[in-house]
């Protein structure tokens, strides 16, 4: 059963979290979890600047989440959660729309070809190793490619939906997938609002056209 911390424990990692470690199969050595692998973890999922700066804030919640697991388990669901959460509040914010049901929401992302299945690491990475494991080998020793066909984002409907409200309507579930949950919400979102246009650079010509505009102002 779940209790307080006491004051003196607040600061110490949870207990559970030395059941996990960290596998080097190059080198086939483990190592403990550290809090720097939590932080390391949370930093590196991230929203992208076009992606409207309530929502960013709003995620930043589950970001969080991730870290304090250290110091509380249960976190891990907690972070799941505002993930699922802040997944809501980016689709009623990109299609301005109060009304219509989670699931609603997520398959019009998804059939439309807003959100697909690009733009998740599981599927892509998948793909990418599977022909890297191909490149030269004999046919017989080959793995049947993957085709991105959106069958991962179609999922992610159910799923997504399903968890979501099996969190907000009270679970025991426990376990430590917080980060990778994280993710995936965080590149669902990423692919509902475009990317900024990167900055132009001025070419060296512009540069010198514009000085010397400003040395003729200066002569006037």
């Amino acid at each position: 059963m779940e209790s307080l911390k006491e004051l003196s424990e607040i600061t110490e990692p949870d207990v559970r979290q030395k059941c996990f470690v960290i596998l080097d199969l190059v080198k086939g050595i483990s190592r403990p979890f550290t809090l720097e692998d939590f932080h390391r973890s949370a930093a590196s999922i991230e929203l992208h600047s076009g992606v409207p700066e309530k929502i960013r804030s709003h995620f930043e919640t589950a970001r969080n989440l991730i870290i304090y697991s250290w110091f509380y388990y249960p976190f891990n669901v907690t972070a799941q959660l505002a993930a699922y959460t802040t997944v809501e509040f980016a689709l009623r914010t990109k299609y301005q729309d109060r009304k219509t049901t989670f699931k609603n929401l997520l398959e019009r992302a998804v059939n439309s070809g807003l959100v697909s299945d690009r733009g998740f690491s599981i599927p892509t990475t998948k793909a990418t190793r599977i022909k890297e494991h191909n490149r030269n080998r004999p046919p017989d020793f080959r793995f049947p490619e993957i085709q991105i066909v959106d069958a991962y984002s179609k999922q992610l409907i159910h799923s997504l939906r399903f968890l979501r409200n099996k969190s907000a309507h009270g679970s025991t579930m426990l376990h430590n997938h917080g980060p990778g949950t994280v993710r995936i919400c965080a590149e669902f979102i990423n692919q509902l609002f475009p990317h900024p246009a990167p900055a132009k650079q001025s070419t060296k010509k512009e540069s010198r056209a514009s000085y010397q505009d400003r040395g003729r102002k200066r002569e006037r």
